[in-house]
């Protein structure tokens, strides 16, 4: 531990397993405390025992990023126990990934509300208490989906780009207060949640298909990005803003 992020509050949106899980045990190393949140109670609960297993200071809100009431009743809660955040990672997300023509309008909806909504109301309300504090650091956890297309990913794809746009608007806006704005564009990071998302048959067909194209000739993992977030989250970082960060082990330079 260097403590790097020592005296900052960490909120993790999706903190309850992959990306979102490593990025909490890592601010947590570095002395953050840490606010995860997410729908599974019992995943909340293994990622507080997991990250307190390492000595770190942390707390599980059950939350739907979805909905109005429940980003109100995480800021409230917030704002009576440990104060506003120094920073917020928006990393809650989904990915739905089917032919366009065989696609529901319905899930589209959905996953711009996952994607998108979700990241303004969090960012929305991350700013405004920051505003009141001095300044902060919000990143919202995009992907290389969002900077290529690809197929069966047009749904995801175009949120996900949304989500790009949204930062850099976000970050004019987050200047004057002190509050930097940056996206990080993981490229595959493997995970229970590529295989949910693809079946296990064609999460492997995807994984050789990703490591063939990549130049480092691997797939992430979630300590991959944790770094990046622990970087954007500390001081270190407080020239950078509107910016989309990329790991993806070259993926996008070839």
């Amino acid at each position: 531990m260097t403590n790097r992020l020592a005296g900052k509050v960490v909120v993790i949106t999706g903190g309850t397993d992959g990306i979102g899980r490593g990025c909490a045990a890592a601010a947590a190393r570095e002395g953050a405390t840490i606010v995860v949140t997410g729908r599974n109670e019992e995943r909340g609960k293994e990622t507080v025992a997991y990250v307190k297993g390492e000595g770190g200071d942390i707390r599980y809100i059950r939350q739907d990023v979805t909905d109005e009431a429940d980003w109100n009743a995480l800021f409230d809660d917030l704002e009576t126990s440990v104060g506003a955040p120094d920073v917020l990672v928006n990393n809650a997300g989904d990915c739905i990934l089917k032919p366009m023509t065989e696609y529901p309008v319905d899930t589209l909806r959905y996953m711009l509300q996952m994607n998108i909504e979700a990241c303004f109301m969090g960012t929305q309300r991350a700013m405004q208490g920051m505003a009141k504090n001095g300044g902060g650091s919000i990143v919202n956890m995009s992907s290389v989906a969002g900077l290529k297309g690809g197929a069966n990913g047009t749904a995801y794809g175009a949120s996900k780009a949304g989500m790009t746009m949204f930062t850099k608007a976000a970050a004019k806006e987050g200047k004057p207060l002190g509050i930097r704005v940056n996206s990080v564009h993981p490229g595959l990071i493997w995970g229970d949640g590529v295989v949910d998302a693809m079946g296990k048959e064609g999460a492997e067909k995807f994984r050789k298909m990703i490591v063939a194209r990549t130049p480092l000739k691997m797939v992430g993992a979630p300590q991959d990005i944790a770094g990046m977030v622990v970087f954007l989250a500390s001081d270190e970082s407080t020239h950078l803003s509107g910016k989309e960060l990329v790991v993806d082990g070259g993926y996008m330079a070839v």
